[in-house]
C-alpha cells in the first residue's frame, strides 16, 4: 500500500498544478454532461464519502456494508458549476484529500484489511477500497485532462 499512499501523495501535490494551467474548466459539454468544474467537484464528493467510509470501518467492530451515495445529486446540490470558481473547487479537493492522507498514513497493515460487505454482499477490504478511491480518480482526472 506504500506504493499507492505515495501515488496519492504525489497525486494531491501535482494536480493542482495541471488544473490551474487547464482554459474552459465552466465548459459543459450537454446539458447532461459534467464541466471540468464538476467533474473536479465530484472528486470532492467522492473523497468525502471514502474518507467517511474509512473512518467508519476503523472506528466500528460492527459488520459495515459500503455504503453509496447519488453522485449526480451531489454534483447538482454542491452547485460546483455556478457557485464556485475552479481555484476554490481546487482548494477543497486538496483539503479533503490531505485530510484523508492523515488517516491513511496511520492505518497499520491488519487494518488494511478491515472489510465491507458491498451491495451485492461480497467482502472488500479498505486495501481494495483505497485502490478503487485512486483508480476512479485517475479515471476522472483523465476526463478533465483529456
Amino acid at each position: 500500500m506504500n506504493n499507492l499512499i505515495n501515488e496519492f501523495s504525489s497525486l494531491i501535490q501535482s494536480v493542482p498544478k495541471i488544473i490551474r494551467a487547464l482554459s474552459n474548466t465552466d465548459y459543459k459539454p450537454s446539458p447532461t454532461k459534467w464541466s471540468k468544474k464538476e467533474i473536479l467537484g465530484h472528486l470532492c464528493d467522492s473523497a468525502t464519502m471514502n474518507h467517511k467510509r474509512f473512518i467508519d470501518r476503523l472506528s466500528s467492530k460492527d459488520e459495515l456494508v459500503l455504503e453509496l451515495y447519488k453522485q449526480n445529486s451531489w454534483v447538482e446540490l454542491n452547485d460546483y458549476q455556478n457557485s464556485y470558481t475552479i481555484e476554490e473547487i481546487l482548494t477543497l479537493w486538496t483539503a479533503l484529500n490531505s485530510r484523508f492522507m492523515i488517516v491513511l498514513a496511520n492505518i497499520s497493515e491488519e487494518q488494511w484489511k478491515l472489510q465491507y460487505t458491498s451491495q451485492n454482499e461480497e467482502s472488500v477490504t479498505l486495501s481494495w477500497l483505497f485502490t478503487d478511491y485512486i483508480d476512479h480518480m485517475k479515471h476522472h482526472l483523465n476526463q478533465i485532462l483529456g
